[in-house]
């Protein structure tokens, strides 16, 4: 998800003068790490600070971002919220975008209200309106949420970002998905691409790089079995943004692929467009339940199995994605705009609740299942931070093996507490909606979440000390 937050929140803290006098060098080391992806510990540098300076905003801004990012909304909500009460305006662009990107639409109006009465109160009447990208958004949303196709998906796989599509089972007939080393020598694809291959083998589709963006380039097989250099698709593609992960339909017209330009609900969104004579048409945003305002993409459809697939990064879980299986439909229907659950739907917060009563799909599952999927592994990606070496990205980046071990045991204890997270957060909400059976058991998970919490901070800390000794 596409966040002002995160420039919002640098350039007020460095706007700050107590900040910038008293703690530069920790503040710059806590943004070095919020820009790095690691916000436990810019957390935990954050956390400190409020404590020397506990009027400063500005900090719990940071701490807002760095609570959003591990998925702990409510906590981001209250930083925001402490940190308007002590004179951020700013903080209500964060809640409205929040609230939005919970298609919470009223609130995210409301809060975008109060955003523009504080700009009239300040004294700096300078002050520029800067609602103007989560209005469109928030507009954006409303659009979408008016068209959410109704479709029964029928699994639901968290799996490793970096070789997602590995873990899609499709038939031969479908073609394969592959990764950019698969390409001849020389051809260079953009290296977070995936590589699309026909069955026949004749054509080939993946994102290439320029100076400015990622266009979806084919390239055809030559007689004598070498492939033609890749050219790339018309321009109507690009959204002006990046094009990547392309899918093509057996019947080699219809294209979907993923697009984060301006038709975009923020991230990736996926598209469809179809062929006609040697370009593409104008594409299409293909709407809600696929796509959402993070990253969505690699929408595929095995006409054999009759089994659809996308991945998204929507359920916020570090270095993963979940991947939905869902039946496609040859014509579209859509959610009742008035259907109270249409939010929900949207969102996918149960995928379950899209079953068909006494509907068993057991047989299809069984039937995609048999299905080998791609054995390609690309081994587990991450980044993380070690004073005095910088940001380590794989396990081979580790000079100790005993911290490469225990960066392993990292890893584990950062799924578990991911999972615990997600499942909080879906008892909370269940609370709010009523459903207050499910107290116990959020006291329960809340311990959990704290113990486990606490452990991985702990093996944390052994893996910076075994590789920094």
């Amino acid at each position: 998800m596409k966040l002002p937050v995160i420039l919002l929140c640098l350039a007020s803290m460095m706007s700050s003068p107590f900040i910038s006098a008293q703690s530069n060098e920790t503040i710059e080391e806590a943004t070095a790490l919020i820009k790095s992806g690691n916000y436990d510990q810019a957390a935990d540098i954050l956390q400190r600070l409020e404590q020397k300076s506990p009027k400063d905003g500005n900090i719990n801004m940071l701490l807002g971002e760095c609570s959003l990012a591990l998925n702990e909304t409510a906590d981001a909500i209250e930083q925001y919220k402490t940190a308007q009460k002590k004179g951020i305006n700013n903080a209500w662009l964060s809640l409205a975008d929040i609230a939005a990107t919970q298609y919470r639409i009223s609130d995210a109006e409301d809060d975008i209200e109060l955003y523009r009465k504080g700009l009239k109160r300040t004294k700096k009447k300078t002050d520029p309106d800067e609602s103007g990208e989560i209005v469109a958004k928030i507009d954006r949303i409303k659009n979408m949420l008016d068209r959410v196709e109704k479709i029964v998906i029928i699994d639901s796989l968290t799996v490793p970002a970096g070789d997602f599509f590995t873990h899609y089972r499709l038939s031969p007939e479908s073609g394969t998905l592959a990764s950019p080393a698969s390409v001849p020598e020389g051809f260079e694809p953009a290296p977070s691409t995936v590589v699309y291959t026909s069955e026949s083998g004749m054509e080939q589709l993946y994102a290439i790089r320029d100076s400015s963006s990622t266009k979806l380039a084919s390239s055809t097989l030559l007689f004598g079995g070498e492939r033609e250099k890749p050219i790339v698709l018309n321009g109507n593609l690009n959204e002006g943004g990046d094009a990547n992960y392309p899918f093509l339909l057996p019947d080699g017209i219809t294209l979907y692929y993923a697009n984060n330009g301006e038709n975009s609900l923020g991230g990736y969104d996926i598209f469809i467009s179809r062929k006609s004579g040697m370009d593409y048409l104008q594409p299409q945003n293909i709407g809600m339940p696929y796509n959402s305002p993070y990253n969505d993409y690699l929408l595929a459809i095995d006409e054999v199995t009759g089994a659809g697939w996308w991945a998204t990064d929507r359920n916020h879980i570090p270095g993963m994605l979940t991947i939905y299986v869902f039946i496609p439909s040859d014509l579209r229907t859509n959610y009742s705009p008035d259907d109270p659950n249409l939010a929900s739907f949207a969102r996918i917060d149960n995928y379950k609740a899209t079953w068909a009563p006494d509907n068993d799909y057991a047989d299809l599952l069984a039937k995609i299942r048999a299905i080998k999927p791609s054995s390609e592994n690309n081994g587990p990606t991450f980044e993380f931070y070690i004073p005095g070496r910088g940001i380590l990205t794989s396990l081979d980046s580790f000079k100790s093996q005993p911290a490469a071990e225990a960066m392993r045991q990292y890893l584990t204890q950062s799924e578990s507490v991911e999972k615990t997270r997600n499942d909080l957060n879906q008892l909370r909400e269940k609370y709010a909606n009523g459903n207050t059976s499910t107290a116990d058991k959020i006291r329960e998970l809340e311990s959990k979440l704290r113990h486990d919490t606490n452990k991985l901070k702990s093996i944390r800390n052994t893996v910076i000390r075994l590789e920094s000794n």
